[in-house]
Protein backbone atom coordinates (compact mmCIF):
# COMPACT_ATOMS: atom_id res chain seq x y z
CA UNK A 1 0.00 0.00 0.00
CA UNK A 2 3.24 2.37 1.05
CA UNK A 3 4.37 1.61 -2.34
CA UNK A 4 1.22 2.07 -4.41
CA UNK A 5 0.58 5.84 -2.57
CA UNK A 6 4.14 6.69 -3.07
CA UNK A 7 4.49 5.82 -7.03
CA UNK A 8 0.34 7.71 -7.10
CA UNK A 9 1.85 10.48 -6.13
CA UNK A 10 5.02 10.83 -7.62
CA UNK A 11 3.10 10.41 -10.84
CA UNK A 12 0.20 12.60 -9.31
CA UNK A 13 -0.43 14.41 -12.79
CA UNK A 14 -1.52 11.49 -14.77
CA UNK A 15 -3.03 9.57 -11.73
CA UNK A 16 -5.41 12.53 -12.03
CA UNK A 17 -5.45 12.71 -16.03
CA UNK A 18 -6.50 9.06 -15.70
CA UNK A 19 -8.61 9.29 -12.58
CA UNK A 20 -10.71 12.34 -14.59
CA UNK A 21 -11.47 10.68 -17.51
CA UNK A 22 -13.42 8.01 -15.20
CA UNK A 23 -15.27 10.47 -13.21
CA UNK A 24 -16.38 11.95 -16.63
CA UNK A 25 -18.22 9.07 -17.62
CA UNK A 26 -19.58 8.71 -13.69
CA UNK A 27 -21.12 12.36 -14.36
CA UNK A 28 -22.48 11.15 -17.98
CA UNK A 29 -24.13 8.29 -16.30
CA UNK A 30 -25.10 10.28 -14.02
CA UNK A 31 -26.95 12.61 -16.21
CA UNK A 32 -27.88 9.64 -18.55
CA UNK A 33 -29.75 7.66 -16.28
CA UNK A 34 -30.27 9.68 -13.16
CA UNK A 35 -31.71 13.54 -14.34
CA UNK A 36 -32.75 12.32 -17.92
CA UNK A 37 -34.22 9.05 -16.92
CA UNK A 38 -32.96 7.11 -19.38
CA UNK A 39 -31.51 3.41 -19.29
CA UNK A 40 -27.98 2.47 -18.85
CA UNK A 41 -26.12 2.50 -21.86
CA UNK A 42 -25.17 -1.27 -22.82
CA UNK A 43 -21.76 -2.38 -21.06
CA UNK A 44 -19.62 -1.92 -24.33
CA UNK A 45 -21.19 1.14 -25.11
CA UNK A 46 -20.27 2.42 -21.30
CA UNK A 47 -16.66 1.12 -21.70
CA UNK A 48 -16.10 2.70 -24.83
CA UNK A 49 -17.23 5.73 -23.65
CA UNK A 50 -14.99 5.53 -20.59
CA UNK A 51 -12.03 4.52 -22.32
CA UNK A 52 -12.31 7.01 -24.89
CA UNK A 53 -12.68 10.05 -21.75
CA UNK A 54 -9.52 8.41 -20.29
CA UNK A 55 -7.37 8.30 -23.51
CA UNK A 56 -8.52 11.73 -24.19
CA UNK A 57 -7.41 13.33 -20.75
CA UNK A 58 -4.05 11.69 -20.25
CA UNK A 59 -2.91 12.31 -23.60
CA UNK A 60 -3.94 15.89 -23.09
CA UNK A 61 -1.93 16.03 -19.57
CA UNK A 62 1.36 16.97 -20.88
CA UNK A 63 0.56 20.22 -23.62
CA UNK A 64 -1.87 21.50 -20.69
CA UNK A 65 0.82 21.49 -18.38
CA UNK A 66 2.96 23.43 -20.87
CA UNK A 67 0.22 25.50 -21.78
CA UNK A 68 -0.94 26.47 -18.64
CA UNK A 69 2.27 27.98 -17.61
CA UNK A 70 2.31 30.25 -20.98
CA UNK A 71 0.17 33.96 -21.54
CA UNK A 72 -2.55 34.37 -24.16
CA UNK A 73 -5.45 32.28 -25.71
CA UNK A 74 -3.78 28.86 -25.08
CA UNK A 75 -2.53 30.07 -21.12
CA UNK A 76 -6.33 30.78 -20.17
CA UNK A 77 -7.41 27.37 -22.21
CA UNK A 78 -5.06 25.55 -20.05
CA UNK A 79 -6.12 26.74 -17.12
CA UNK A 80 -9.92 26.58 -17.67
CA UNK A 81 -9.25 23.06 -18.49
CA UNK A 82 -7.92 22.58 -15.00
CA UNK A 83 -10.35 24.29 -12.72
CA UNK A 84 -13.22 21.91 -15.11
CA UNK A 85 -11.26 19.02 -14.02
CA UNK A 86 -10.86 19.54 -10.49
CA UNK A 87 -14.41 20.90 -10.28
CA UNK A 88 -15.43 17.32 -12.07
CA UNK A 89 -13.13 15.35 -9.57
CA UNK A 90 -15.30 16.99 -6.66
CA UNK A 91 -18.48 16.67 -8.94
CA UNK A 92 -17.73 13.07 -9.70
CA UNK A 93 -16.80 12.38 -5.93
CA UNK A 94 -19.99 13.19 -5.07
CA UNK A 95 -21.60 11.09 -7.65
CA UNK A 96 -19.68 8.07 -6.86
CA UNK A 97 -20.98 8.75 -2.78
CA UNK A 98 -24.93 8.72 -3.75
CA UNK A 99 -24.57 5.77 -5.70
CA UNK A 100 -22.65 3.72 -2.69
CA UNK A 101 -25.53 4.91 -0.84
CA UNK A 102 -28.63 4.13 -3.35
CA UNK A 103 -28.23 0.18 -2.61
CA UNK A 104 -28.47 0.36 0.78
CA UNK A 105 -31.39 2.65 0.68
CA UNK A 106 -33.17 0.11 -1.49
CA UNK A 107 -32.90 -2.85 0.96
CA UNK A 108 -34.20 -0.75 3.80
CA UNK A 109 -36.63 0.76 1.89
CA UNK A 110 -37.70 -2.52 -0.08
CA UNK A 111 -37.73 -3.96 3.62
CA UNK A 112 -40.90 -1.50 4.47
CA UNK A 113 -42.91 -2.59 1.67
CA UNK A 114 -42.41 0.42 -0.63
CA UNK A 115 -42.42 -0.16 -4.53
CA UNK A 116 -39.47 -0.06 -7.07
CA UNK A 117 -40.84 2.61 -8.73
CA UNK A 118 -41.89 4.80 -5.83
CA UNK A 119 -38.18 4.16 -4.73
CA UNK A 120 -36.61 5.44 -7.86
CA UNK A 121 -38.52 8.69 -7.35
CA UNK A 122 -37.45 9.14 -3.66
CA UNK A 123 -33.78 8.60 -5.06
CA UNK A 124 -34.16 10.55 -7.96
CA UNK A 125 -35.50 13.50 -5.98
CA UNK A 126 -33.40 13.23 -3.06
CA UNK A 127 -30.01 12.78 -4.67
CA UNK A 128 -30.45 15.47 -7.36
CA UNK A 129 -31.15 17.59 -4.49
CA UNK A 130 -27.74 16.68 -3.28
CA UNK A 131 -26.02 17.19 -6.13
CA UNK A 132 -27.05 20.39 -6.66
CA UNK A 133 -25.73 21.38 -2.88
CA UNK A 134 -22.50 19.69 -3.99
CA UNK A 135 -22.67 21.86 -7.44
CA UNK A 136 -23.10 24.86 -4.91
CA UNK A 137 -20.06 24.16 -2.85
CA UNK A 138 -17.84 23.83 -5.81
CA UNK A 139 -18.69 26.99 -7.28
CA UNK A 140 -18.04 28.65 -3.84
CA UNK A 141 -14.55 27.39 -3.80
CA UNK A 142 -13.69 28.61 -7.41
CA UNK A 143 -15.51 32.18 -6.38
CA UNK A 144 -15.66 33.61 -2.40
CA UNK A 145 -14.25 30.56 -1.05
CA UNK A 146 -10.86 31.39 -2.88
CA UNK A 147 -10.74 34.66 -2.66
CA UNK A 148 -11.36 35.40 1.15
CA UNK A 149 -9.04 35.03 3.60
CA UNK A 150 -8.50 34.45 7.38
CA UNK A 151 -6.35 36.09 10.31
CA UNK A 152 -5.60 33.52 12.48
CA UNK A 153 -4.48 34.15 16.20
CA UNK A 154 -2.39 31.06 17.47
CA UNK A 155 -0.50 31.04 20.90
CA UNK A 156 2.47 29.07 20.28
CA UNK A 157 4.43 26.94 23.20
CA UNK A 158 8.37 27.64 22.15
CA UNK A 159 10.58 25.58 25.12
CA UNK A 160 13.39 27.58 26.76
CA UNK A 161 12.26 30.95 25.60
CA UNK A 162 12.98 33.38 28.29
CA UNK A 163 9.68 34.95 30.00
CA UNK A 164 10.73 38.89 29.00
CA UNK A 165 9.83 37.32 25.32
CA UNK A 166 6.03 35.95 25.56
CA UNK A 167 3.78 37.93 23.59
CA UNK A 168 6.31 38.25 20.99
CA UNK A 169 4.04 38.68 17.81
CA UNK A 170 5.02 36.95 14.97
CA UNK A 171 3.03 36.98 11.17
CA UNK A 172 3.84 33.90 9.30
CA UNK A 173 2.99 34.28 5.32
CA UNK A 174 3.45 31.33 3.57
CA UNK A 175 2.53 29.91 -0.27
CA UNK A 176 1.86 33.30 -2.43
CA UNK A 177 2.39 31.69 -5.33
CA UNK A 178 2.85 35.08 -6.83
CA UNK A 179 2.13 34.48 -10.78
CA UNK A 180 -0.86 32.29 -10.10
CA UNK A 181 -3.88 34.38 -9.06
CA UNK A 182 -1.38 36.56 -7.10
CA UNK A 183 -0.39 39.64 -8.42
CA UNK A 184 -0.66 43.23 -9.05
CA UNK A 185 -3.18 45.05 -6.81
CA UNK A 186 -4.66 41.93 -5.45
CA UNK A 187 -1.03 41.27 -4.02
CA UNK A 188 -0.83 45.04 -3.35
CA UNK A 189 -3.75 45.11 -0.91
CA UNK A 190 -2.33 41.90 0.77
CA UNK A 191 0.84 43.54 1.77
CA UNK A 192 -0.89 46.60 3.30
CA UNK A 193 -3.44 44.33 5.10
CA UNK A 194 -0.21 42.68 6.33
CA UNK A 195 1.56 45.71 7.48
CA UNK A 196 -1.61 46.85 9.40
CA UNK A 197 -1.31 44.43 11.74
CA UNK A 198 2.53 45.68 13.09
CA UNK A 199 3.63 42.44 13.63
CA UNK A 200 7.12 42.43 15.53
CA UNK A 201 8.50 39.81 13.41
CA UNK A 202 7.36 38.73 9.97
CA UNK A 203 8.29 35.01 8.05
CA UNK A 204 7.33 33.95 5.00
CA UNK A 205 7.49 30.17 4.92
CA UNK A 206 8.26 29.34 1.03
CA UNK A 207 6.72 29.32 -2.27
CA UNK A 208 6.91 33.00 -2.76
CA UNK A 209 6.45 32.45 -6.24
CA UNK A 210 4.62 30.23 -8.64
CA UNK A 211 6.63 29.18 -11.81
CA UNK A 212 6.90 31.97 -13.79
CA UNK A 213 10.34 33.94 -13.68
CA UNK A 214 8.75 36.80 -15.32
CA UNK A 215 7.13 37.82 -12.10
CA UNK A 216 9.68 37.83 -9.74
CA UNK A 217 10.76 41.49 -10.36
CA UNK A 218 7.31 42.73 -10.05
CA UNK A 219 6.37 39.74 -6.69
CA UNK A 220 9.82 40.89 -5.22
CA UNK A 221 8.81 44.65 -5.25
CA UNK A 222 5.45 44.16 -3.87
CA UNK A 223 7.33 42.09 -1.11
CA UNK A 224 9.60 44.97 -0.52
CA UNK A 225 6.88 46.89 1.04
CA UNK A 226 6.51 44.52 3.90
CA UNK A 227 7.66 45.60 7.44
CA UNK A 228 7.83 44.45 10.88
CA UNK A 229 10.15 45.98 13.93
CA UNK A 230 12.45 42.50 14.01
CA UNK A 231 12.79 42.29 10.16
CA UNK A 232 11.37 39.81 7.33
CA UNK A 233 12.77 36.62 7.01
CA UNK A 234 11.86 33.84 4.59
CA UNK A 235 12.88 30.20 2.82
CA UNK A 236 12.50 28.86 -0.67
CA UNK A 237 9.87 26.32 -1.55
CA UNK A 238 9.22 23.76 -4.37
CA UNK A 239 7.70 26.24 -6.51
CA UNK A 240 10.50 28.44 -5.72
CA UNK A 241 12.88 25.86 -7.03
CA UNK A 242 10.69 25.03 -9.99
CA UNK A 243 10.59 29.31 -10.68
CA UNK A 244 14.93 28.98 -10.26
CA UNK A 245 16.53 29.53 -6.62
CA UNK A 246 19.06 31.42 -7.84
CA UNK A 247 16.53 34.02 -9.55
CA UNK A 248 14.36 34.18 -6.92
CA UNK A 249 16.99 34.55 -4.72
CA UNK A 250 19.11 37.32 -6.67
CA UNK A 251 15.31 39.07 -7.22
CA UNK A 252 14.60 39.46 -3.61
CA UNK A 253 18.44 40.86 -2.83
CA UNK A 254 17.61 43.62 -6.24
CA UNK A 255 13.99 44.45 -5.20
CA UNK A 256 13.32 43.39 -1.96
CA UNK A 257 16.10 43.63 0.30
CA UNK A 258 14.31 44.20 3.64
CA UNK A 259 13.64 40.36 2.84
CA UNK A 260 16.23 37.99 4.51
CA UNK A 261 16.34 35.15 2.54
CA UNK A 262 17.50 32.33 4.91
CA UNK A 263 19.00 29.71 3.57
CA UNK A 264 20.97 27.10 5.68
CA UNK A 265 21.89 29.45 8.16
CA UNK A 266 20.94 31.01 11.65
CA UNK A 267 20.17 34.91 12.31
CA UNK A 268 20.04 35.90 15.92
CA UNK A 269 16.78 38.75 16.35
CA UNK A 270 17.75 41.94 18.13
CA UNK A 271 15.95 40.91 20.57
CA UNK A 272 16.63 41.76 24.68
CA UNK A 273 17.26 37.95 25.14
CA UNK A 274 18.50 35.47 23.09
CA UNK A 275 15.77 34.30 20.17
CA UNK A 276 17.13 32.69 16.77
CA UNK A 277 15.68 32.02 13.57
CA UNK A 278 17.10 29.58 11.25
CA UNK A 279 15.44 28.34 7.40
CA UNK A 280 16.43 25.80 4.79
CA UNK A 281 15.78 25.47 1.06
CA UNK A 282 13.16 23.12 0.12
CA UNK A 283 13.88 19.98 -1.88
CA UNK A 284 12.65 21.03 -4.29
CA UNK A 285 10.42 18.21 -5.26
CA UNK A 286 6.59 17.82 -5.44
CA UNK A 287 6.34 14.13 -3.40
CA UNK A 288 9.14 13.13 -1.03
CA UNK A 289 8.68 10.50 1.95
CA UNK A 290 7.34 12.03 4.96
CA UNK A 291 10.25 10.04 6.93
CA UNK A 292 12.02 12.72 4.86
CA UNK A 293 15.36 13.38 6.42
CA UNK A 294 17.56 16.83 4.70
CA UNK A 295 20.86 16.73 4.63
CA UNK A 296 20.78 20.81 5.27
CA UNK A 297 18.79 20.38 8.41
CA UNK A 298 21.19 17.80 9.73
CA UNK A 299 24.02 20.32 9.44
CA UNK A 300 22.43 22.93 10.47
CA UNK A 301 21.14 21.28 13.83
CA UNK A 302 25.31 20.65 14.70
CA UNK A 303 25.63 24.60 14.39
CA UNK A 304 22.56 25.09 17.23
CA UNK A 305 22.99 28.07 19.34
CA UNK A 306 23.13 26.92 23.17
CA UNK A 307 21.84 30.54 24.44
CA UNK A 308 18.41 30.56 22.95
CA UNK A 309 15.75 28.83 21.13
CA UNK A 310 15.98 28.45 17.24
CA UNK A 311 12.67 28.62 15.75
CA UNK A 312 13.20 26.92 11.91
CA UNK A 313 11.17 28.38 9.02
CA UNK A 314 11.00 24.71 6.73
CA UNK A 315 8.47 25.06 3.74
CA UNK A 316 7.82 21.27 4.44
CA UNK A 317 6.08 20.05 7.71
CA UNK A 318 7.45 17.05 8.14
CA UNK A 319 10.88 18.32 8.94
CA UNK A 320 9.03 18.80 12.38
CA UNK A 321 10.71 15.21 13.01
CA UNK A 322 13.98 15.60 12.52
CA UNK A 323 13.97 19.45 13.97
CA UNK A 324 12.81 17.92 17.14
CA UNK A 325 15.58 15.34 17.41
CA UNK A 326 17.88 17.93 16.62
CA UNK A 327 16.73 20.59 19.49
CA UNK A 328 14.76 23.04 17.12
CA UNK A 329 12.30 24.89 20.18
CA UNK A 330 9.70 25.08 17.03
CA UNK A 331 8.86 24.87 13.45
CA UNK A 332 7.31 27.30 11.17
CA UNK A 333 5.80 25.65 7.54
CA UNK A 334 3.58 25.58 4.67
CA UNK A 335 3.63 23.76 1.93
CA UNK A 336 -0.11 21.45 2.33
CA UNK A 337 -2.64 24.63 1.71
CA UNK A 338 -4.51 23.30 4.64
CA UNK A 339 -5.35 20.79 1.45
CA UNK A 340 -6.31 23.62 -0.64
CA UNK A 341 -10.02 20.98 -0.62
CA UNK A 342 -11.55 19.62 2.49
CA UNK A 343 -14.63 18.52 3.80
CA UNK A 344 -17.01 21.20 4.98
CA UNK A 345 -17.49 20.51 8.83
CA UNK A 346 -14.52 18.05 9.05
CA UNK A 347 -11.97 20.15 7.55
CA UNK A 348 -9.24 19.25 9.99
CA UNK A 349 -9.34 15.73 9.54
CA UNK A 350 -10.40 15.32 6.16
CA UNK A 351 -8.44 17.17 3.50
CA UNK A 352 -6.75 16.48 0.43
CA UNK A 353 -3.02 17.81 2.45
CA UNK A 354 -3.64 14.35 4.29
CA UNK A 355 -2.37 12.43 1.10
CA UNK A 356 1.11 14.17 1.63
CA UNK A 357 1.87 14.87 5.10
CA UNK A 358 1.10 13.95 8.79
CA UNK A 359 0.75 17.76 9.48
CA UNK A 360 -2.29 19.02 7.03
CA UNK A 361 -2.73 22.36 9.07
CA UNK A 362 -2.33 24.39 12.35
CA UNK A 363 -0.72 23.36 15.52
CA UNK A 364 1.07 20.52 16.72
CA UNK A 365 3.53 18.85 19.15
CA UNK A 366 6.02 17.24 18.74
CA UNK A 367 8.29 16.03 21.85
CA UNK A 368 9.17 19.96 22.87
CA UNK A 369 8.75 21.15 19.54
CA UNK A 370 5.67 23.18 18.33
CA UNK A 371 4.74 23.47 14.57
CA UNK A 372 2.62 24.74 13.31
CA UNK A 373 1.83 24.73 9.35
CA UNK A 374 0.42 27.87 7.50
CA UNK A 375 -2.80 27.11 5.05
CA UNK A 376 -1.65 29.73 3.08
CA UNK A 377 -2.54 32.97 1.17
CA UNK A 378 -2.32 31.73 -2.67
CA UNK A 379 -3.59 28.52 -4.69
CA UNK A 380 -1.52 26.03 -6.27
CA UNK A 381 -2.92 24.94 -9.58
CA UNK A 382 -6.29 25.99 -10.00
CA UNK A 383 -7.70 29.22 -8.12
CA UNK A 384 -10.42 26.89 -6.23
CA UNK A 385 -10.73 26.88 -2.12
CA UNK A 386 -13.32 24.87 0.01
CA UNK A 387 -13.26 24.76 3.83
CA UNK A 388 -9.39 25.67 3.50
CA UNK A 389 -9.45 29.11 3.22
CA UNK A 390 -6.31 31.81 2.44
CA UNK A 391 -4.83 32.47 5.68
CA UNK A 392 -2.58 34.93 7.45
CA UNK A 393 -1.56 33.97 10.89
CA UNK A 394 -0.23 36.22 13.65
CA UNK A 395 1.53 33.93 16.38
CA UNK A 396 1.93 35.09 19.56
CA UNK A 397 5.03 33.57 21.07
CA UNK A 398 4.75 31.39 24.87
CA UNK A 399 7.80 30.93 27.15
CA UNK A 400 7.77 27.07 28.26
CA UNK A 401 10.19 25.76 30.54
CA UNK A 402 12.37 22.48 29.88
CA UNK A 403 11.54 19.33 31.22
CA UNK A 404 14.03 18.20 33.66
CA UNK A 405 16.18 15.53 32.01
Amino acid sequence: MSFLRTFLLANVFRTLAFLLGGMQALVFHWFWVVVLGHPAPPWPIALGILAFLVTANVAAYAPVRWARRRGGVSGMAARSYMTAGVATLLLGLAVAVLWAFALPAQILLGAFGISPDIQWGWFQLGANVALLAAVGVILWGVTLGQARYDQTAVRLPVTGLDPSLSGLRVVQLSDLHIGNKMDGKRLERFVEDVNAMQPDLLVLTGDLFDFDPAFVEQGARALSKLRARLGVFAVLGNHDMYTGSEFVAEGLAAHAPCVRLLRSEFERLHTDAPLYLAGIDDPGRLWISPDLVLDDLEELGTRLPTDGPVILLSHRPDAIVQAARLGFAAVLSGHTHGGQIALPGMAARVNLARLISRYPRGLFQVGETSLYVNRGAGVAGPAIRIAAPREIATLELRSVQREPA
